[in-house]
């Protein structure tokens, strides 16, 4: 059964190596490489392919196989019939594809041009607002003036890298980056070029977090370049582990968070994501967790529910943001629901610009999205640890109280917060918006306050169905009603074919193409078990 699955994704076509298929496979007890790429090689033995541990170890429940020669890029339907053929025969407990993933859902459906996805996921810009604006909205201001400006606080950025850029003067960290694309310790930008490639998206996000500057009563810019971050004086620590937010996969993020933990990070920022649910995220996420990290995520952008990783949220692994405008109202691409945790501003806020190599070193412009919203929130966060004494005083704190580092920042962050009226009551933008003021003002919770999070399942990841259940739970009860044991091998495959049938229907809202009106084809054996679910089809769009 795996042969000829495989024989039918292998075309015989040339494929670019970063666009071969990756099939992960999560084991139930620790394996090497070596010994999961033998077993492979006895049921497909002309596959050309190479296993990786997924946190660099040499035994792991974790492992990723990359397939070189195959691609499952426009037959994700035959990668998730292939995975599920290829986990008993390797005897896993889960296989799943590590599908190309977007921060923006308008793109992943259709808009194939940097033309229509700006009509699909853009409102226009304005440049009216003082540069620090956003300051003299949630409270940074008050909290610098009060209590810190982040010295001493370690924020890991895992993106695309940095570049030379005078906003970032002062705030990076040399010692410990690391490049999990190109490889080696030098995790500068490497402006990636192609089809909405998105270079120097980190950088922009390392300026929203920690340039260096000062803001006055107006929201004036008063020293330091252009812009100032939400935690001025906190470090960044870069990592580069994808080429952009718009084509990426996740195979190399969960190594990337094992090294942010690692290098002493205090917070974990990703404003990345897409609809693929890779259970090794997850399983560093609860690391990072586990060792006293925050970590913030975004929601995403014209994706309308809330991506992966942020979407952990929801079992208490990150802070999840989506974006406002800045009447308050949201901002009509963002993701929501009821994994947000917060919502924070996304629209006009001003960073650093600077998208290929020859562009200057001094470059700032207004910028929207749950990028800026996530960045904001992690200066937050990194306020917040240096407030307390630091991550290891929190870290104290928090076991002595029976829970963690991030169920505590989550309880400061959303204490005595309400939903501004432009909300309409909606519950699905997170308690209300970040106040940084407030958040340094709350005292720590005890245990009671501040629950734990859930319990991992056995491999340290929570089993891909009960993420289904929770994806669903909050925007299909009906749908979700229908899940049963019999479709946990189907659950990765539903995860991503809800993502994918809502971002349909907000892309159709700006594009046309007929790429964007046709449903996703879900694999055969899926097909046939969604006849006897109503319910469940109608939350996929089929009909």
């Amino acid at each position: 059964m795996p042969r000829d699955l495989y024989a039918r994704l292998n075309q015989g076509l040339p494929i670019p190596d970063e666009d071969a298929l990756v099939i992960e496979l999560v084991f139930d007890t620790p394996r090497s490489p070596e010994n999961v790429a033998a077993q492979l090689a006895g049921i497909l033995p002309d596959a050309s392919a190479e296993v990786t541990s997924a946190f660099e170890q040499p035994e792991d429940l974790f492992h990723f196989i990359r397939f070189f020669g195959t691609t499952g890029q426009g037959d994700e339907a035959l990668a998730f019939a292939f995975a599920r053929a290829l986990r008993p025969e390797m005897g896993a407990v889960e296989a799943n594809p590590v599908l190309t993933d977007s921060l923006y859902g308008a793109y992943a459906v259709g808009a194939t041009d940097t033309e229509s996805l700006g009509l699909s996921c853009s409102t226009p810009r304005d440049d009216s607002l003082p540069w620090g604006w956003v300051h003299t909205r949630i409270g940074t201001r008050a909290a610098w003036s009060k209590h810190t400006r982040g010295s001493g606080s370690t924020v890991a950025v895992i993106d695309t890298g940095y570049s030379n850029h005078q906003e970032l003067t002062g705030a990076i960290r040399s010692q410990g980056q690391r490049n999990f694309v190109e490889g080696g310790s030098d995790a500068r930008d490497r402006f990636s070029t192609g089809i909405l490639k998105h270079p120097g998206h980190g950088t922009l996000v390392c300026s929203v977090i920690a340039s260096r500057g000062t803001v006055d009563a107006q929201g004036n810019v008063t020293s330091g370049g252009g812009i100032t971050g939400s935690a001025p004086e906190a470090t960044i620590l870069p990592i580069r582990a994808i080429k952009s937010v718009i084509d990426a996969t996740q195979n190399r993020i969960a190594p990337a968070i094992a090294h942010a933990i690692n290098q002493g990070a205090d917070v974990i920022a990703m404003a990345l994501g897409g609809p693929t649910r890779v259970a090794a995220t997850e399983a560093a996420m609860r690391q990072a967790v586990a060792h006293g990290r925050i970590v913030v995520c975004a929601a995403g952008n014209c994706w309308p529910r809330v991506v992966f990783p942020a979407a952990y949220a929801s079992r208490g692994l990150c802070t999840a943001v989506a974006a406002l405008n800045p009447d308050l109202t949201p901002w009509a691409k963002t993701g929501s629901g009821p994994e947000v945790t917060v919502s924070n501003y996304g629209v006009h806020v001003w960073g650093a610009a600077k998208n290929k190599a020859s562009d200057p070193d001094h470059g700032i412009r207004p910028a929207q999205g749950t990028t800026l919203a996530t960045s904001l929130t992690a200066g937050a966060a990194a306020l917040w640890v240096a407030r307390h004494g630091g991550r290891a005083a929190l870290k104290n704190k928090a076991d002595a109280a029976g829970t963690t580092v991030q169920a505590m920042f989550v309880h400061c962050l959303t204490r005595g917060l309400t939903r501004p009226p432009a909300w309409g009551g909606s519950g699905a933008l997170g308690a209300g918006v970040v106040d940084v003021d407030r958040l340094l003002d709350a005292p720590l919770p005890s245990g009671a306050e501040a629950p734990a999070p859930a319990e991992p399942g056995p491999t340290g990841a929570t089993p891909s169905l009960a993420v289904l259940q929770d994806h669903l739970a909050g925007h299909d009860p009906a749908a979700a009603a229908e899940l049963d044991s019999d479709l946990a091998d189907y659950a990765a495959e539903l995860i991503w074919l809800s993502h994918r049938a809502q971002a349909r229907v907000r892309a159709a809202e700006s594009l046309t193409t007929e790429a964007v009106a046709a449903p996703d084809a879900a694999s055969d054996a899926l097909a046939a078990r969604l006849t006897e679910k109503p319910a469940l089809r109608a939350a996929l769009r089929r009909p």
